[in-house]
């Protein structure tokens, strides 16, 4: 409860003291406010705001960025808490990186189990993906270790060895579609998402499974990610805040109260 605050001809009277009447009014109201918010900073502290990003289901909601490549040639991570909207027997694609000469270079969907794709190789899984539940999917791969490897909510699902490929340059990168070209020409198979993403970030180096595990346990909410900033090769704020959006995509507040994580929406 908010201390009782009242003003009277003897000056302010509160909870914590009095205050005299020659006291100005600014200062009243100053202590007033002081007051409030040490009553309120334990709540506001347990609640860690954050913002996903929902695609409407066509093939005209979409993001779409050409980028220098060569940080990722050698090794790279791609992750991000995924929505599902569909049903699990849609080819959702939530992103595709398509390169001259190789298309569908990676290629990852909400139904992971059909698409979950890097250096034009699917990563066989069986997992379901239920509807409206958020999930966390992570495809990590380096050139040095061979490896390529699909984590869902923290735990590797498939691993592979990749050879001595490395990633194609000079690609294009689209959210939301499953893009056709390597140019920034928007030519889309049917594949559209339809569903929210939240913090999808690419990292320059392959995470370990460590990593994923608690980026995973930390929860939606967590800041876990801005330890990773130092390997960052595009951050959900970029994403969010700073690449052009076409069609319809929303932005979606999402609240989680103290350490619980597991939100549906």
């Amino acid at each position: 409860n908010v201390p009782t605050v009242s003003v009277g001809s003897s000056g302010i009277n509160a909870e914590y003291g009095d205050f005299p009447a020659d006291h100005s009014y600014n200062m009243f109201l100053f202590v007033v406010t002081l007051i409030t918010l040490s009553c309120y900073v334990d709540q506001l502290q347990a609640m860690a705001p954050t913002t996903a990003l929902s695609f409407a289901f066509n093939k005209e909601s979409y993001m779409m960025m050409k980028l220098d490549m060569e940080p990722l040639k050698e090794a790279l991570s791609i992750c991000s808490w995924v929505n599902k909207k569909t049903s699990d027997g849609h080819h959702d694609a939530w992103f595709t990186y398509n390169a001259p000469g190789r298309d569908n270079e990676i290629l990852i969907a909400g139904r992971i189990r059909g698409w979950a794709i890097m250096l034009r190789d699917q990563l066989d899984n069986s997992q379901a993906v239920p509807q409206n539940q958020w999930h966390h999917v992570c495809i990590t791969w380096s050139f040095e270790t061979k490896q390529k490897i699909l984590y869902f909510d923290g735990k590797a699902l498939r691993q592979e060895d990749t050879g001595n490929l490395k990633l194609t340059m000079g690609g294009t990168m689209a959210i939301g579609q499953r893009h056709q070209k390597p140019t920034m020409e928007a030519v889309f198979h049917n594949y559209a998402f339809g569903g929210q993403l939240l913090k999808m970030n690419i990292y320059k180096r392959q995470l370990s499974a460590g990593e994923v595990g608690e980026m995973f346990s930390s929860g939606m909410c967590s800041n876990f990610e801005d330890s990773l900033v130092g390997d960052a090769f595009l951050r959900w704020e970029t994403i969010l805040y700073a690449t052009e959006r076409h069609g319809s995509i929303t932005d979606v507040p999402i609240t989680c109260p103290g350490d619980h994580w597991n939100v549906l929406y």
